[in-house]
This record gives structure tokens, C-alpha cells and sequence, in this order.
């Protein structure tokens, strides 16, 4: 008798103005899926498609829901992409769209960068994450390569002004480097010897200058000797030597 009251009561109840009936919440979906819209079996999802290092990101989404403002976030790997917003897009028609965001400041340098997206009024959301260096990011055309250097450098002494300088003619140096000119005395090779002068070398490999000063303590010496030698690859360098007076 008592159940059947109790469901006399229960139909009552049903046809009272304004009573509904409340279902229990089911489960969430997470644990690095996104929500799932309701009534299509399918989640939200997006991949990275293309990275230009801390400048954007680039995503393509997959089963975006229509019609939503999405917030997009960005913060440090693990976080699951909580952290600075960055945009909002708009789903339009949802599916499948392309879109590109700024890397935040604070994330520049960052190895890894996670990112994620959140629907304002459903709460749908997808995360993921991308390595922060260039991905899919063309490049400005590589420069045309030189000709590699072969053989060694060289130079025949062209002038001398007595005390003053020492000009040489140079054979062969390699392209866009530096030069240490040492002077010493005879016999030395100029290793170890004062360095009067720092010079370069074009694309060409010509140097930028030619004439050298004599150091106060070689002048008066009757021969002297002159050595060019890079301070990066020990094996260029060249050394000759020549009388201390007037030539030609």
C-alpha cells in the first residue's frame, strides 16, 4: 500500500505547474581531450601546422562547434596551455579553420610552448602544444656560395720608404677574413712580432690595405721581416721580408 501511495504522489507532483525533473550530471571529458558537443561524437581538436620562432604559431582546427568566440591561451609547457590570452576567434561555421597567433613575450626563448582554446558560452575546449623554433616557415633564398678557397696566401714586397713603411703585393688570400701584420726582426719570420696593423679581406679576397707602418724599434735595422697571419685560422697566414732602404 505504501509504494502505491508513493507513486500516486509522484504523478501529482508531475502535474504541478512549473516542476521539472533533474537528470545527474554525467562525467566530464579532459584528462587532454576537449569537450565533447553534444549529440555528435566528436570533440574539438586543432595541430600546429607552422611555427616562426617567438613570432607566432600557426593551428588548424577539426570539429570546431559553429557560431563561438573561442579565448586562446598560451603558457609554459605542462600548463596545458592556461596562461596569457593571446586572441579571440570566431568558429564562424566551425570544422575546420587556419588561424595564427602571436607568441608572447614572456615565452621567447621557451624550448616548448603549450596553447589552448576555450568556447565562451559552451566551454568546449582543445589544447595542444609545438616546439618553439621555425616549422614550415620558408626562408629568405640562401645566398650564392663562393667558390671554396684552395691553395695559400702570398705577397711579393713591392715598396719601402726607409724607416717609414713597408707595401706589399698580395697573392691569393682568402675571401672575408681578418689579417694580423706583424713586423720583426731578420730572420723571425715575424712570428711573435709587433702587430702594426689590422687588415681585412673582401669577397674577393683583397686586402683593404697594403701599406705598413715600421715599429720605432725596427728602424734602422737593415732587413726586417713582415708576416700576415689571421687571428681565427692559424694556418693562413704568409711571411716575406725586405731591406730597410728606399725601393724602388
Amino acid at each position: 500500500m505504501k509504494y502505491l501511495s508513493a507513486i500516486i504522489l509522484v504523478a501529482v507532483l508531475l502535474t504541478l505547474p512549473g516542476a521539472s525533473v533533474f537528470a545527474a550530471p554525467g562525467p566530464t571529458v579532459d584528462a587532454g581531450l576537449a569537450a565533447e558537443p553534444a549529440g555528435t561524437g566528436v570533440y574539438p581538436t586543432f595541430v600546429i601546422t607552422a611555427v616562426s620562432q617567438n613570432n607566432w604559431v600557426e593551428i588548424r582546427t577539426d570539429n570546431l562547434p559553429a557560431n563561438e568566440n573561442f579565448t586562446v591561451t598560451m603558457g609554459y609547457m605542462g600548463s596545458g596551455g592556461f596562461g596569457t590570452v593571446v586572441a579571440t576567434t570566431y568558429s564562424n561555421t566551425g570544422g575546420s579553420i587556419v588561424a595564427r597567433y602571436t607568441i608572447p613575450a614572456y615565452l621567447y626563448n621557451q624550448g616548448q610552448i603549450a596553447i589552448r582554446m576555450v568556447g565562451q558560452s559552451s566551454g568546449y575546449f582543445a589544447y595542444n602544444w609545438f616546439y618553439n623554433n621555425n616549422a614550415n616557415v620558408a626562408g629568405p633564398a640562401p645566398a650564392p656560395s663562393a667558390p671554396a678557397y684552395v691553395g695559400y696566401p702570398s705577397f711579393a714586397i713591392a715598396a719601402v720608404q726607409q724607416d717609414k713603411n713597408v707595401t706589399i703585393a698580395p697573392s691569393n688570400f682568402p675571401p672575408n677574413e681578418t689579417f694580423w701584420v706583424r713586423l720583426n726582426w731578420m730572420h723571425t719570420q715575424g712570428l711573435a712580432g709587433y702587430i702594426v696593423q689590422t687588415v681585412h679581406t673582401d669577397a674577393n679576397g683583397v686586402l683593404d690595405d697594403m701599406v705598413y707602418p715600421i715599429p720605432d724599434f725596427l728602424k734602422g735595422s737593415y732587413q726586417i721581416a713582415v708576416r700576415l697571419e689571421s687571428p681565427n685560422y692559424p694556418y693562413y697566414f704568409a711571411y716575406n721580408w725586405f731591406y730597410n732602404n728606399n725601393a724602388p
